[in-house]
């Protein structure tokens, strides 16, 4: 089982000082903080591979960053069945959050970077296309206190890369987009905050204009975030 971020007495701890820093930091889920696509792999191939088709051929016509559904728009023909695509998506997804839930480990340095921006009263909010079932899945792995506001892909009518998912989170938080530090990794989230007008950090290589491009969260401190919010490198 992976590592929970943090027993009850850290939680404990770090649920003390109210949130009153000026500004927020709302975190993308998958590919920033955790990586699923090992976890939906191995899905597909289970499922698909009940199904008679060769694990090679689950392997070839995954394509890497791709959503479930999207996958499965790819894998559907190889079955030579006449399984809806409801069913599978079905299959798959529940082999997911049942792998999900035993835990996920957190990629390097998201635990330590949520818990310094806790403890210097930093607002944080959880903005995923994700569905809410995954978003929860995932939560108690990186630390449920950890954020003050989570979104998920279908809690909203427009998701990535239209604006709405972090303008809704900068507006609960009741923080100003401009305040707010978007952390992403993919182009439709990158879009996103941008259109929303907050400040964005890639953790993956980009050419959108960004603030900062770094190789992953353990380049990040709450005094670089704090600098970039004012302007500053």
């Amino acid at each position: 089982m992976a590592p929970v971020a943090g027993d009850d007495e850290d939680l404990s701890r770090l649920q003390g000082p109210v949130l009153t820093a000026p500004w927020a930091v709302l975190f993308d889920m998958d590919g920033t903080l955790v990586d699923t696509e090992p976890i939906l792999g191995g899905a597909l191939l289970a499922v698909f591979g009940e199904l008679g088709v060769p694990a090679q051929a689950v392997r070839r016509n995954v394509v890497q960053g791709s959503s479930v559904a999207g996958n499965l728009a790819k894998l559907s023909g190889l079955t030579g069945s006449a399984i809806p695509a409801e069913e599978l998506y079905a299959r798959v997804n529940s082999r997911v959050l049942d792998r999900l839930r035993t835990g996920i480990t957190p990629l390097p340095g998201a635990v330590e970077l949520l818990r310094a921006l806790r403890l210097e009263r930093v607002a944080c909010a959880l903005v995923s296309s994700s569905y809410r079932a995954m978003v929860d899945a995932v939560l108690p792995s990186l630390g449920r206190a950890e954020f003050s506001v989570t979104i998920a892909g279908d809690e909203v009518r427009r998701p990535k890369p239209d604006p709405e998912s972090y303008r809704t989170a900068a507006a609960r938080l009741g923080v100003e987009p401009g305040r707010c530090v978007v952390i992403e990794d993919s182009p439709a989230g990158i879009h996103s905050g941008l259109a929303a007008g907050c400040v964005l950090i890639s953790v993956a290589p980009t050419r959108e204009p960004v603030a900062l491009a770094v190789d992953g969260l353990s380049e990040l401190t709450v005094g670089r975030l704090a600098r970039l919010v004012e302007g500053g490198p």
